[in-house]
């Protein structure tokens, strides 16, 4: 695995200069969230995404003929036609035996990433996939959105999954859920065919919320409280059933990776879960929520500080729009390979 994020930093600082200093300090004591990582002008997920992979496959020096499927989770393509992954394939020189094709998921979208590629690996469709998650969310936000932008940050990051080999992770379960009818709690009204982005005037309208967050029709809109409480009452039970299904508890697991969403929501899930301090892994601090690429990169960040140990387990869950979840868990025959590159990839970053 590997991440790439971007060199743009959005500090307090600068929340400060657009809300009260008052105000950005109590979401922070919510969120945990110091800094968030954000693309600068012009730079999509794709481009993160590129520069994960090329990470990735140079570190590692993989022989890119032996890649035979392409898969990119984002739910921020360069184009509405054709697929990023399809444009991510030529970048990255890859076979032309190797399929290639895009995944719109959001936050939960690194466990669906991996259960679809878990099925391909098992059914003999595939032997090597190359799973990009990339999301880039800082532009899709109103910048006087004080219950967003103080939130979320870009990044992408790379995993390479294949037959058995032993040289690293072995996905032992991946369960999938979604709830629809929570659908309309986190998206963008006008981004669609349903109403077309720049389609009206009107969708330009800027509306302030009860709590004084402005946003308008074509930028990110979420319900909070509605979230929080969805998630916080699910997400335990559907982990521990997930793990129940495949005859594990929760003292099986080394180590419990969360979707990197605030900082209080994982604390009350961890607590329903009754997972110890030791077993909590937290790496938003300063990047932010990275939305689909979030539980990827904190993953990768857990592994390259050395929080698995070769023999033990990792659970992991992601959650978010749609509404959607998913619950994975993976055993350390071996640990995973980690190039050694540095995680920012300043230099690829800068080809851009």
């Amino acid at each position: 695995m590997h991440y790439c994020l971007p060199d743009g930093r959005l500090t307090q600082v600068e929340l400060e200069g657009r809300f009260s200093e008052k105000q950005v300090r109590n979401i922070a004591k919510v969120s945990a969230i110091e800094e968030r990582r954000v693309v600068r002008k012009g730079q999509t997920a794709l481009d993160l995404a590129w520069a994960a992979a090329e990470g990735l496959l140079r570190g590692l020096n993989v022989d890119r003929a032996s890649i035979d499927k392409l898969i990119l989770c984002t739910q921020m393509p360069d184009y509405q036609i054709p697929a990023s992954a399809c444009v991510l394939h030529c970048k990255l020189g890859l076979s032309d035996t190797c399929a290639a094709f895009d995944i719109n998921q959001g936050c939960a979208a690194f466990p669906y990433g991996l259960g679809v590629a878990r099925g391909m690996l098992a059914s003999g469709m595939a032997r090597r996939i190359l799973l990009l998650n990339a999301d880039v969310l800082s532009p899709l936000i109103h910048p006087l959105d004080r219950g967003l932008v103080t939130l979320h940050g870009d990044g992408a990051c790379a995993t390479l999954l294949e037959v058995g080999n032993g040289a690293g992770g072995e996905l032992e379960f991946v369960e999938l859920g979604s709830d629809g009818k929570g659908w309309e709690h986190i998206y963008i009204p006008a981004s669609g065919a349903r109403c077309p982005k720049g389609s009206a005037p009107e969708l330009l309208e800027e509306i302030a919320d009860d709590f004084g967050s402005v946003r308008n029709a074509e930028t990110l809109y979420m319900n909070g409280p509605a979230m929080f409480q969805f998630f916080i009452g699910k997400i335990p039970q559907v982990i521990f059933q997930a793990i129940a299904n495949v005859g594990l508890a929760m003292d099986d697991f080394q180590l419990v990776l969360l979707h990197q969403a605030n900082r209080m929501m994982l604390d009350l899930i961890y607590k329903k879960l009754k997972v110890s301090e030791a077993k909590q892994f937290f790496f938003s601090q300063r990047t932010g929520n990275l939305g689909g690429s979030s539980s990827a990169v904190v993953l990768a960040e857990a592994l390259r500080q050395t929080k698995i140990a070769k023999g033990g387990r990792t659970l992991l869950s992601a959650f978010g729009n749609g509404l959607a979840w998913g619950v994975v868990g993976i055993r350390w025959d071996e640990l995973a390979l980690m190039p050694e590159l540095p995680v920012d990839h300043d230099a690829l970053i800068a080809a851009l």
